[in-house]
């Protein structure tokens, strides 16, 4: 009964863990994106390109975590 609890508590944290990050790298990539926009407009092109850029890797990586990770697990937990 215990294994069977913890067997799904170390099963949800892993989907929680996932989605935080799938969130965060969001939200991170988000804001770079914005402050390359607002470099542009203020005329610091290399920033706004900088920013952009990085703001591109960190919204593929979250792709790349919830198409990856967080998806399989969801639907796994779920069928079960």
């Amino acid at each position: 009964m215990i294994e069977t609890i913890v067997d799904a508590g170390a099963e949800l944290a892993n989907v929680v863990a996932y989605a935080v990050g799938t969130v965060v790298l969001s939200a991170v990539g988000l804001f770079a994106e914005y402050n390359g926009l607002q470099e542009l407009g203020s005329g610091q092109q290399l920033l706004a390109v900088w920013f952009a850029f990085m703001g591109v890797v960190a919204l593929a990586f979250a792709w790349n975590l919830a198409t990856r990770k967080l998806l399989p697990n969801l639907t796994a937990n779920g069928g079960s």
